[in-house]
């Protein structure tokens, strides 16, 4: 009974047709209740309250940036791409000419077939094998990338800045996770972007956003500067930490630590709380 009242309020009953559509602050706060009282499951729950944030959701925002992504040269050789190809584990690997700015289409992992079994073609050139690749502003949101990836056929976009330079890659796994979460496929790298350890403290991948720490260890960073963890921790620094450091600073009642860096990038930050 509890459960078909809560659903005819949520959704309307249809024997009151004319009643007005209720609005998403409405529905929302139908949802929280639901949830609250048992009605609704806690991921039922996130994936509604998803479905109304993509139309607020940039594809920069859930994109692989430049410096994550898997790329090719059109000078690479056969052996070069089927090697990369493997260790990714990739189907669609995206190839520039001269550098990443200059992407000049995308290759299918599975237009190389026609090569099995041929040691060294001296004819072979990747720019002859790739398909059109397809580019994004990076503030589209997710609810138009979608419909504009499936309306080209596409799996795969490049995210592009406003001077037309490369920002990054996105694909229709990485929206239809924004609404359901974290899609494990094979080739997927099964650790994950934050660790918990022992001693309760959390090891951090730099790339991890704000968002997903705030969640996980449930504190507010209230930091509109940056989108990643690294990032935060940057923007705190003031600096770029030299090679070997592991600088920290204090804040929220937390320590951050830079506690693994690859060049200038953080690629991991310790979390720990005072």
């Amino acid at each position: 009974k509890k459960e078909k009242n809560f659903i005819e309020r949520l959704f309307g009953s249809r024997d009151n047709e004319t009643k007005q559509a209720k609005t998403e602050e409405e529905i929302l706060s139908l949802v929280e209740e639901g949830q609250e009282k048992g009605l609704i499951e806690d991921d039922t729950k996130d994936i509604i309250e998803n479905v109304f944030d993509f139309d607020d959701t940039a594809a920069y925002e859930i994109m692989t940036h430049r410096r994550d992504m898997t790329s090719l040269e059109d000078t690479d050789d056969l052996k070069t791409v089927v090697e990369l190809a493997i260790r990714s584990g990739h189907s669609r690997i995206p190839v520039w000419r001269d550098d990443i700015d200059n992407i000049i289409g995308i290759l299918y992992v599975k237009d190389l077939l026609k090569y099995v079994g041929v040691s060294e073609p001296s004819d072979f050139k990747l720019s002859r094998n790739l398909r059109p690749a397809l580019f994004v502003p990076r503030t589209k949101n997710c609810r138009s990338l979608f419909s504009f990836m499936k309306k080209n056929r596409t799996q795969i976009a490049v995210v592009v800045d406003e001077y037309g330079g490369t920002e990054g890659i996105v694909t229709l796994e990485d929206l239809i996770e924004d609404i359901l979460g974290n899609i494990q496929d094979e080739y997927d790298n099964e650790e994950e972007e934050i660790r918990k350890l022992s001693d309760g403290k959390f090891t951090v991948d730099g790339s991890t956003s704000i968002e997903d720490v705030e969640e996980r260890i449930g504190v507010e960073l209230s930091d509109d500067d940056s989108e990643t963890i690294a990032g935060f921790l940057l923007n705190n620094l003031g600096r770029i930490p030299a090679e070997g450091e592991q600088p920290s600073i204090e804040a929220h009642g937390l320590r951050f630590t830079a506690s693994q860096t690859d060049g200038r990038r953080i690629t991991e930050v310790l979390i720990e709380k005072l």
